[in-house]
């Protein structure tokens, strides 16, 4: 059986203006308990500010939160998934581009995210499903 995308993502839409501070982003990523916001333009997400951004780009470079603006520390062009996607390439663009958070896009709206602890919880359902199959034919 194959999975996409759309199998293991947690379905997540928030979105933020490329005005929002970086102060007003962590209030709500802290309430959201996620380590990550997304950036959109006109509905449209284009870009994600992760935690290591506010500590690499604002809190290493003694910057004010409460002025940096997520337009200046996004990382754009935002990096997505089409739902449809299977989750094998997933990985492999995750491990690739060294990213712990993927957004799933459909016809250019945020529908979820998927985030490395999604896959490794997949991971450890498939170990325990095949572990079961196992122990089921060691037992003939």
């Amino acid at each position: 059986m194959v999975l996409y995308a759309k199998d293991i993502m947690k379905e997540y839409k928030l979105m933020m203006t490329e005005e929002t501070t970086a102060s007003q982003a962590a209030k709500v990523m802290s309430n959201d308990h996620v380590g990550f916001a997304i950036v959109q333009r006109d509905g449209k997400p284009i870009g994600m500010v992760t935690e290591w951004d506010f500590v690499n780009k604002i809190v290493a470079k003694d910057l004010d939160p409460k002025t940096v603006k997520l337009s200046d520390i996004m990382n754009t062009p935002l990096m997505s998934v089409d739902p449809k996607t299977p989750t094998d390439q997933v990985t492999v663009l995750m491990s690739k581009n060294g990213v712990r958070r993927l957004p799933v896009v459909e016809n250019g709206r945020l529908i979820g995210v998927i985030t490395s602890r999604d896959v490794l919880r997949i991971f450890k359902d498939y170990m325990d499903n095949l572990s079961d199959v196992i122990a089921r034919f060691g037992s003939f």
